[in-house]
C-alpha cells in the first residue's frame, strides 16, 4: 500500500487516509479485532460515500450517476464479504488481504480522479 493516491483535495485525501489506516489495521489484527474493524470499516465507508454524494449532489457533478454506481457496487461487495466472514472468517480476510486495496485503488484512479478534477476546476 505504498503508492500516492493522493487528489490534491484535502477531504477527500482525509477520508481515503483513514481508510488506508483501517485496511492496515485490519489486514494486521488479531483474530478477535478482525470482525469489529472490518464492520468499522464498512460504517466508515457508508460515511465516506455519503460526503462525496453530498458534494456530488451540490455541485451537480455530471459523472454523478457513474460514480453512484461504483459506491453501490463497491459497498455491496464489502458488505456481502463481512457477511460471509461472519461464518466464514477466512473468506473475509482474503477480501481484505487480497482484494480490498486493489479495489480502492482503482476507485481512486477511475473514479474519484474525476471528481477531483471536477472540484478543482470548480474552485472546490
Amino acid at each position: 500500500m505504498s503508492d500516492n493516491l493522493h487528489l490534491n483535495i484535502e477531504s477527500m485525501d482525509e477520508k481515503h487516509d483513514e481508510f488506508l489506516a483501517l485496511l492496515s489495521s485490519i489486514q494486521s489484527c488479531p483474530s478477535s479485532e478482525f470482525m469489529p474493524l472490518f464492520e468499522e470499516m464498512i460504517s466508515h465507508t457508508k460515511e465516506h460515500f455519503a460526503y462525496e454524494e453530498e458534494i456530488m449532489n451540490n455541485l451537480k457533478f455530471y459523472g454523478k450517476q457513474e460514480h453512484l454506481d461504483e459506491h453501490a457496487n463497491l459497498l455491496g461487495e464489502m458488505e456481502y464479504f463481512y457477511n460471509k466472514a461472519k461464518k466464514f472468517p477466512a473468506f473475509g480476510k482474503s477480501y481484505i488481504h487480497e482484494y480490498a486495496y486493489d479495489k480502492f485503488k482503482r476507485h481512486i484512479i477511475n473514479i474519484d480522479s474525476q471528481l477531483a478534477m471536477f472540484l478543482k476546476e470548480h474552485g472546490f
